[in-house]
């Protein structure tokens, strides 16, 4: 046990991620083209060549930023319990696994053009996003105290620019690049 002590977090996060990287890819390898065809999310989300009403764009608004303040809250939760290093570990595999299973089912429906789609659908909000956990996890390293406002309200303007930018922007990146 003590080996692992001196490896620094950041190193086993790295392998937690690329840990949830594999086996993401080996599930979603796994999967019969049945059930690709069934999975409903992408079928809805992930149209191209689909243009959004005002109506339609404010509940997809909505819906995004309920699911993303919801995932902030429940890793600040974590981050404030004395598990929140392997809550962070475990959190660390289940992005590596989900990104994985994105970036392969991509690559399963539409082949090498999935790579380019993955980017485009991940990148403009993904970086607020990132950016968000990257500091619950770095106060969570550190055992930063994070009961300062302003650390919440950097967060929050995070998670809303991002549900924005994933409601608002990226629907228009992806009808341009594949429409």
């Amino acid at each position: 046990m003590s080996k692992w002590k001196r490896v620094p977090s950041r190193n086993l996060w790295l392998m937690c991620i690329i840990g949830g990287v594999l086996a993401g890819t080996m599930w979603a390898n796994l999967l019969s083209g049945e059930l690709l065809g069934q999975i409903g999310y992408f079928d809805g989300i992930y149209q191209t060549e689909r243009a959004y009403s005002g109506r339609e764009q404010w509940q997809l608004w909505r819906y995004i930023i309920r699911q993303r303040l919801c995932e902030i809250g429940m890793g600040s939760l974590i981050a404030m319990t004395p598990l929140a290093v392997a809550g962070y570990f475990i959190g660390a595999f289940g992005a590596g696994f989900v990104l994985a299973v994105l970036i392969t089912l991509f690559t399963l429906e539409k082949g090498w053009l999935g790579i380019l789609y993955w980017l485009a659908s991940v990148l403009p909000h993904g970086f607020c996003y990132l950016t968000a956990w990257m500091i619950l996890a770095a106060a969570v390293v550190e055992k930063q105290d994070l009961k300062k406002v302003r650390i919440w309200l950097f967060i929050g303007i995070l998670v809303a620019a991002g549900s924005f930018l994933e409601a608002w922007v990226n629907p228009q990146i992806l009808n341009v690049l594949f429409a």
